[in-house]
């Protein structure tokens, strides 16, 4: 389970103030032998904090943020805000499927923060 501090601290350190960078998302597929291959990529468009349930959603979309501009609104959230769980927000036939975050990456050349759950 990943918390909004530790999207919080990576960032920090991933996009080092580059204004260039969009956040996205990237699927990864379990192999047989326990190794993750990437299945998909998207945008992540908009977010929500839903302060009953703890949990920071991420919604996907055609038109990403701005990996900086969110990191600076995220970053003045208050110290409780700091522990909600972080879920990647999207709809498969018509069901709304609120997905783990399992790590955080970033592609340097595409100017990407990347988060990064599991398939389904």
């Amino acid at each position: 389970m990943k918390v909004l501090i530790d999207l919080i601290e990576d960032m920090r350190e991933a996009i080092q103030d580059d204004t260039a960078f969009t956040m996205n998302v990237m699927q990864l597929q379990e192999t047989k032998e326990g190794q993750f291959t990437p299945a998909g990529e998207s945008n992540i468009a908009r977010y929500k904090l839903d302060d009953t349930q703890k949990k920071l959603f991420l919604f996907l979309g055609k038109a990403p943020l701005n990996a900086l501009k969110t990191f600076q609104e995220l970053n003045t959230l208050s110290n409780e805000a700091m522990m909600y769980e972080i879920k990647v927000s999207y709809t498969v036939s018509g069901q709304r499927v609120d997905q783990e975050v399992i790590g955080f990456g970033e592609s340097l050349q595409d100017k990407k923060y990347l988060l990064f759950i599991q398939a389904s």
